[in-house]
């Protein structure tokens, strides 16, 4: 791919810096990578959604009444992708909305309206209304557009509660994506974890000094979030009801690469998470099945890949990556799998 502008270039870069940090092999110490099971080599049973159709995809949701998935690409279009399995049907992509800008986060609202986290476009929070999976747009509404007295400058991963408060993570409120270098160089936290009420329409910082927040998470007893910093290759649990609200403590960290989006399975009771890694030399990114306290459980990667979202829709996990122009999917019930090592790494 080539970039049009230097502030594309700049923006494309910081993208990937954002979710990808350096790391080295020796320095990881990750005890609860001992029991889980492992497939090193997912591409080999893996099927391509829209190969060169879709520009950098990065969220996916599942609309369950169309039964196709959507995804946010660089070019600013929000992706309508089929995902039947007869021939027809597989490689079908159709534009949905163009934000203007770049959507990152997506996810559902309770009156079926699908809430973006663009890092573009004024950094707003829009939500696209439609009664009709099919129509392409009735009204857009912009929620909120700082807090604080600070404008989001890159907002990022977004989900709903199912009292319909909305939390999302600004991964920056100092650097925008076209800072791209500077942002990336900067060693201190400048992310904020933020929830949104509708009713009352208050904005409201949760957590702040965080190392670029990315992907988020309620939990299926809404009573916390999970948040995922990139460049700690951690993610951390906030406590939104009972006697512990307010409070965090860590959910998993230490984790071989850096930490895109999180998404729970109501199939398997458990989380995916999305893993980016640099150094494409060590099968290190991919995909990650983590219990609800925190236990990594099964590891699914390969040789070159990294994945921004990970996550399950009936019997197959379905990964992409602002790294490449496809979505891909496959099935953990189909693949061989052998227990892990000491080291978080498979190897060639």
């Amino acid at each position: 791919m080539t970039c049009k502008s230097s502030s594309m270039c700049a923006s494309i870069f910081f993208l990937f810096a954002l979710l990808v940090p350096i790391f080295v092999e020796a320095s990881w110490k990750i005890p609860s990578y001992l029991s889980l099971t492992r497939n090193c080599h997912i591409l080999r049973y893996a099927e391509f959604l829209g190969p060169g159709q879709l520009n950098q995809p990065e969220d996916i949701v599942y609309d369950e009444n169309s039964e196709n998935i959507y995804t946010g690409c660089l070019d600013g279009w929000i992706k309508r992708v089929y995902i039947g399995k007869s021939k027809f049907s597989m490689n079908k992509v159709e534009n949905w909305v163009n934000t203007g800008g770049r959507p990152l986060g997506l996810v559902w609202g309770l009156n079926n309206e699908l809430i973006v986290a663009d890092a573009y476009k004024v950094n707003l929070l829009p939500s696209f209304y439609t009664n009709d999976p099919f129509l392409i747009l009735t009204r857009v509404t912009v929620l909120t557009t700082m807090a604080e007295g600070l404008k989001f400058n890159l907002m990022d991963g977004v989900d709903v509660a199912k009292d319909g408060k909305i939390y999302f993570t600004d991964s920056s409120y100092k650097y925008s994506l076209q800072d791209a270098d500077v942002a990336f160089a900067d060693p201190l936290p400048y992310g904020r974890l933020v929830s949104y009420d509708p009713t009352t329409r208050k904005t409201k910082v949760l957590a702040r000094d965080l190392y670029t927040p990315n992907g988020i998470v309620v939990s299926p007893n809404q009573d916390s979030v999970i948040f995922c910093e990139s460049t700690k290759s951690r993610c951390t649990k906030y406590y939104i009801r009972g006697e512990t609200k307010g409070l965090t403590e860590n959910f998993i960290d230490h984790l071989p690469a850096s930490v895109a989006n999180i998404k729970y399975d109501n199939q398997g009771q458990n989380y995916w998470i999305g893993l980016y890694s640099r150094n494409t030399s060590y099968y290190n990114a991919g995909a990650l099945a983590v219990t609800l306290d925190g236990k990594a459980i099964a590891q699914f990667t390969d040789f070159n890949i990294t994945c921004s979202t990970a996550t399950r829709i009936g019997d197959d996990v379905y990964c992409s990556s602002v790294l490449q122009n496809f979505i891909f999917r496959f099935s953990p019930a189909q693949l061989p799998s052998s227990r892990a090592s000491r080291s978080p790494f498979c190897s060639r």
